[in-house]
């Protein structure tokens, strides 16, 4: 399993809070990463996102399981001072995907990041796919 990927928070919400119609590409992406076709990895920040998202639908408990769930066959970076600072530089029209992308681009074997939002990644150094042009691309 070499390929690693970046998923943005609309992603993983999607695939958390079934949210049609773009629950349908989200669970396609998480089913394939649970079968160790590649590696998905998230922010620490997303993570409070989910939790914060999760919490308000379901309960804090259930919010918890659905998290450890997800960190069974999913890694977290870490949002650090360095990435705030280089978001706060970057030019990113939106500063929360300015953060993400920073976050991602700490690690070396990722490969792109997984967006429904491909605006705000367009000063991108890794390459940006939405959900489905990486799941027709990615075999």
């Amino acid at each position: 399993m070499g390929s690693s990927y970046f998923l943005d928070s609309d992603v993983v919400l999607d695939f958390l809070l079934d949210r049609d119609p773009f629950n349908f590409s989200a669970d396609r992406i998480f089913e394939r990463a649970y079968n160790n076709k590649f590696r998905i990895f998230f922010s620490s920040l997303t993570v409070a996102n989910i939790h914060y998202l999760l919490r308000k639908q379901y309960g804090n408990d259930i919010a918890l399981d659905k998290i450890s769930e997800l960190l069974s066959f999913c890694k977290i970076l870490p949002v650090t001072e360095k990435e705030i600072f280089a978001a706060m530089k970057s030019g990113f029209s939106d500063f929360e995907d300015a953060i993400q992308h920073f976050t991602a681009i700490q690690n070396p074997e990722i490969e792109g990041i997984i967006t429904r939002n491909l605006a705000d990644y367009r000063k991108s150094q890794l390459p940006v796919f939405t959900p489905e042009v990486f799941l027709s691309t990615f075999k």
